[in-house]
Order: structure tokens, then sequence, then C-alpha cells
């Protein structure tokens, strides 16, 4: 009885403990549990006045008002961070590199740099796309959207919070037609979550949109888990009156 005691505890332990196995270079906060996904929010502080039509990451059309949310719920983590998306009058399902593609948050260089809205952290892959940056808007033949990078370390304020940030501002040289994209992109170094981002063009319609995280919520225990650890409670707790029954 003992031993049957000692291994439920221990079996209950291990169903209560929180996920913290995630592919390298993503934050273990953006591992989604069993059945409940890692939100992360954002303040639309700026936004186009007409909608823009989604290509890459969905077929819809989305158009959002100022000071509403942007909601991202993480589904999955692996080489691209995939999730369902809500942004005004839409909602789709898409990973975060596809998203960028659509709401403008990169640079389509020769050399394509679409961050997304979730970036790997550690040295390594910080420098990489650092690299990835500049090489995006290096002023080469056949590069449309050659221009200014620059990026620089430093504290972002969102929402009354404080991150350690790595921050992009890119501006795009001259056109003939329209005006050019002026993107600025701001990532935590901790979660490498999106803290602030900045991006305008018009190619004949004006694009404006900015971003300003509002918060990331992680859930602490998965209901699946909690109530498979209530189960074995109970069994544990009917085992040990029958037993004593019989006894």
């Amino acid at each position: 009885m003992k031993n049957l005691g000692i291994t439920l505890i221990i079996v209950t332990l291990f169903l209560f403990a929180p996920a913290v196995i995630t592919p390298t270079g993503n934050s273990p906060d953006l591992s989604p549990r069993v059945s409940v996904s890692t939100r992360i929010a954002w303040t639309v502080e700026d936004a186009p006045n007409d909608a823009f039509a989604l290509f890459w990451s969905g077929t819809e059309a989305w158009i959002a008002e100022k000071d509403s949310q942007m909601i991202f719920d993480v589904t999955r983590v692996g080489d691209d961070i995939g999730g369902e998306l809500t942004l005004g009058n839409a909602t789709w399902t898409s990973n975060d590199t596809e998203i960028a593609m659509d709401l403008i948050l990169g640079v389509w260089g020769l050399t394509p740099w679409f961050p997304g809205l979730i970036v790997e952290i550690g040295d390594t892959n910080i420098e990489d796309l650092n690299q990835t940056a500049y090489a995006s808007a290096e002023r080469v033949a056949g590069n449309y959207l050659n221009g200014t990078m620059e990026s620089s370390f430093g504290e972002v304020v969102a929402n009354g919070t404080s991150y350690n940030c790595i921050i992009f501002e890119y501006e795009q040289d001259p056109v003939s037609f329209g005006d050019p994209q002026l993107t600025t992109l701001a990532y935590d170094l901790v979660t490498g979550v999106m803290v602030k981002a900045n991006t305008s063009y018009s190619f004949g319609t004006p694009y404006s949109l900015i971003l300003e995280l509002e918060g990331i919520y992680v859930p602490s225990v998965d209901p699946t888990f909690l109530w498979v650890g209530v189960a074995i409670a109970l069994v544990a707790v009917l085992a040990v009156a029958i037993i004593k029954i019989r006894r």
C-alpha cells in the first residue's frame, strides 16, 4: 500500500509538471499545453482605413479599429510559430512568418527578411537575424526594396512594461510612385516576442500599422492535466477506502 501511494504521488507530480521542452531557440513560455494555447496580445495603435486582403497567410480581407487588439494564440512551436490570429474583423490560422508577410512586418528584399511575430532567442540566432536584416536592404541589382537598415539594442516600454530589445529600423530608398516603406520592429530578447511594430508604405492605397505588446498570457496548469490529476486522486482515495473496508 505504501508503494502504491508513492507511485500515485510520482505520477501526479509528473502530470502537473509544466511542459518545458521546446525546439532550440524558442522561449519555453511560448509552448502551448495539450489543450491551452499561449496567448500574445498587442494593442492596435494605428491601422489602415481600407480593408487589406490576405495573400500569404489567409484568404480574407481584414480591417481593424484603432485601440483594438491583435491576438495570436500559439498552437505549435517549430521552425515557424503556428497559431490563430485575430485582427479586427478577421480570424485565421497560419504561421507567424506568413502573417508577417501579409502585415508588412519585414522587408521583401532580394534576401527576404520576415522575422514574424516571434523570433528565436540566443546570441547566435539574434546575430543571424541581424545579418539577414541588413542583407534584405542591401543596395544591389535586382533588389527593389533597397534602402537603409539599422539595428540597435535598447530598452523599449510597451503598455508600462520595459523590455530589453533588439530594434530594427528600415527606410526604403525613394520610389517613383507612392511612398517608400518605413518599418521599425522591436523584439524582446528574453521571449523573442515582437514588442513594437510601426510599418507603413503607399502603392496607391496608404498602409500603416502600429502595434504595441499588451502581454503574454501563459497557461499555468493545463485543464486536461488538472482533470487527470483529480481523477487519479479520486481513484487513490477509493482504493484506500476499499482496502480498509476489506480489512
